[in-house]
Formats: C-alpha cells, structure tokens, sequence
C-alpha cells in the first residue's frame, strides 16, 4: 500500500507497526524533517521528480513523500493498562483517525475495535489521525462480548449514551481503572455490550441544541473530563 505525507512516513518509520519498503522523496525538497526521514529510512529512500510522486499518490496533499509499506500489525489486547477505549459501529475512516489522534492527545494507549478489514482505509485513517494510528495499541477483538467480560473483573465498564439512567458525565466519580465504550451517532453502542457496562454516561449540553455531538467530538469531551478529575 502507498501512504502519504511526511507525518504519516515518519510514524511508520518510527513505530514499527508496519514493514516500509520504499520513501519516495521530491527530489528538490529540503527541509529539516525530509532530512530527518532520510536518515531513518536510509537506503529506502529514492529520490524522484514530484510529477512521478503525483502519480503513485491517491490524493495531491502528500507534499512531495510517500512510502511504499505493508498493511500494520494489529496488538493482542494487554488487561493490565488502566485506560482503554472500546470503538464499537464507527465506519468513517475519518472519524476513526480523529478518534486515534484524541486519544494520542490525552494520554491513552489502547482502543479495542470489533475485528474489521481496514485495508481500503489505511492510508485515509494514517492520515486524519496525524500518525495516531501507528502509534496507539489497536486490537482487532474476535469477540468484543467476551473481551469486555474478562475487562470487567478489573476495570469499570462506562458507556457513552443518552438513555434515561445515564449519569451526567460532570458529576461523575472516576474509578483507576476504566474502559470506555463509544459508539456511532446514529446506531449506537450494541446492546450486547450496553448489558455489560457498569454505568452509563451522558454528556451535558448548555443550550437546547439537539443533534449529538459526533462520536470524535464527544470522545474528546469524555476524556478531557477524565483527565480533570484525575487531579
């Protein structure tokens, strides 16, 4: 597969999560951080006028680097980190990355997702996730009800959903170790993992607006509250 950017490059150089075979490199582009790539790719990188770039490229935003990888390896799940996010029913590629990168920003380490062919959707996700993608833990769960079941004997289970006994996320108590569950805006989390959960979380809004908040932002607002009370 072809991905594309600097970042992007530089992520799967430098975290191993995939084989990079080829760097291919605008032959007249010079700055610190195309320098940098050519010192961690070495002998992978080749050197070529940008029009041939454009044509290896899906999309015209590369600016001037692609590389030539495999498709990422995928973690077995680790039950010892306290922080893990469960991402059930999102299909967007870009809602996916922007998800990645949220969770980069605060700190987690681990998101467990039903077991997918993400293929076609790689470079997009790479992409949108600023490199998040490569460098989080990613589980593809075989069975997202029984993975949920064995977190459940150390961690409490929190789903994010408006539902009659959902408790305002600003009044909630954290617990140390946690796993949070997040669906898609219009289906929702399965009600075979709903079952599962220990509580249930709503995000409070300040105005009569009624649409939900998409699943990025609301993740973002979910953990930048976690955080707060964690001081």
């Amino acid at each position: 597969m072809i991905i594309e950017g600097a970042i992007a490059t530089k992520t799967a150089l430098l975290n191993q999560k995939r084989e990079v075979f080829k760097v291919y490199i605008d032959k007249d582009k010079k700055d610190r951080n195309t320098a940098f790539i050519k010192k961690i790719a070495k002998d992978k990188v080749i050197s070529i006028d940008r029009d041939k770039i454009d044509a290896l490229a899906k999309t015209k935003t590369h600016g001037g680097i692609i590389a030539e990888c495999s498709f990422r390896d995928f973690d077995d799940l680790d039950k010892d980190l306290a922080d893990i996010v469960i991402i059930d029913g999102i299909e967007d590629p870009f809602n996916l990355g922007y998800m990645f990168r949220t969770m980069m920003a605060f700190g987690y380490k681990e998101v467990i997702m039903p077991k997918r062919d993400l293929k076609s959707m790689e470079n997009t996700i790479l992409k949108s996730s600023a490199g998040a993608f490569d460098m989080l833990r990613v589980v593809m769960s075989e069975d997202l009800k029984r993975d949920v079941e064995a977190l459940k004997n150390d961690h409490e289970i929190i789903a994010l959903a408006r539902s009659p006994k959902a408790v305002d996320l600003l009044k909630y108590t954290l617990p140390k170790r946690k796993v949070l569950i997040v669906g898609g805006e219009k289906r929702g989390i399965k009600k075979d993992l709903q079952n599962l959960c220990d509580i249930e979380l709503f995000i409070p809004y300040f105005s009569d607006f009624r649409p939900a908040l998409n699943a990025s932002s609301a993740l973002a607002a979910v953990l930048m509250s976690f955080r707060q009370k964690e001081k």
